[in-house]
């Protein structure tokens, strides 16, 4: 499943996609009933079945939104497209620079470093790998939920469409400067077909989350987890991929489903017990007071 998801193999056959589903469940049964190593399959499973929704989501039966979030991104700041002014100032299409790169690059880390993570906590703090799972896919189908109710075109295609200022899809001209072939296989791989997924911004979220994971669980990799999410949200208005509006949502999705986690995995049976032992027992020989009417 996580080799179809890279090559897009899945997009090119959806039909082999729901084979190859059933199929790895049918070979993981064993493991499903119990222990850690069956939640591997529930992330790239997870993964996969978001990735196939996810596709769908611009062909539902809500129109596409364009307006609402450039009022609300000129409306935070005072009258001004933030992509449009990032972009004048810092990007410009004959000259690729270094900030240009890093972006990119930070936008492309997004591949592969929660999914570091997941191996990194499988292996060091197994007994939280299934939390951590948890928070991500709680993450994806929230997202997911909002892309069908609210598909929402990203800062990049409304420039297109004419609805907003001059603005453009940095890493296009990133990739094809640095290697145009290899750019665009590695497009057609990791480019997902539903270009009005833009609310929530996933990137967002899934790094805001690894933020909240590791600031209660390895505080020591906690700021580091929070200079990436700053990273993050300040290249993707950069790139032209999500407005600020975007990143403000997904901050707020990541929030919510962590608390709804904490309130769902912290009342345990071990903390109720806790609780009642700290609660002192109803003396049997106190009698109750009367009750005047």
């Amino acid at each position: 499943m996580a080799l179809s998801l890279v090559t897009r193999a899945w997009y090119e056959h959806e039909w082999g996609a729901s084979a190859l589903l059933l199929v790895a469940a049918a070979l993981w049964a064993p493991d499903l009933r119990s222990g850690h190593r069956r939640w591997w399959f529930f992330y790239v499973a997870g993964v996969f079945v978001y990735t196939l929704l996810r596709a769908l989501a611009d062909t539902a039966l809500f129109p596409v939104q364009t307006d609402y979030v450039i009022h609300i991104d000129r409306l935070l700041f005072g009258g001004v497209d933030p992509v449009v002014w990032l972009q004048s100032r810092f990007f410009s299409p004959r000259d690729i620079d270094a900030i240009d790169l890093a972006a990119t690059q930070v936008h492309w880390s997004f591949f592969v470093v929660p999914h570091a993570l997941a191996v990194g906590i499988y292996a060091r703090r197994r007994e939280l790998f299934p939390r951590y799972v948890l928070l991500l896919l709680g993450i994806l189908y929230v997202g997911l939920i909002l892309f069908y109710l609210i598909p929402t075109t990203p800062p990049w295609l409304a420039a297109q469409q004419g609805e907003i200022g001059r603005a453009y899809r940095v890493m296009n001209f990133v990739g094809r400067s640095v290697d145009p072939e290899t750019y665009r296989t590695l497009y057609s791989a990791l480019a997902e077909p539903n270009s009005v997924a833009s609310v929530p911004s996933i990137h967002m979220a899934i790094t805001a989350a690894m933020y909240l994971w590791t600031r209660r669980f390895a505080p020591a990799l906690s700021y580091l987890c929070l200079a990436y999410a700053a990273l993050m949200a300040l290249s993707l208005v950069l790139l032209g991929e999500h407005y600020v509006f975007d990143l403000i949502v997904g901050i707020v999705v990541a929030v919510i489903v962590d608390y709804a986690l904490r309130i769902r995995l912290d009342t345990t049976p071990a903390q109720a017990a806790i609780r009642e032992l700290a609660t002192p027992p109803p003396d049997p020989e106190r009698q109750p007071e009367p009750t005047h009417r």
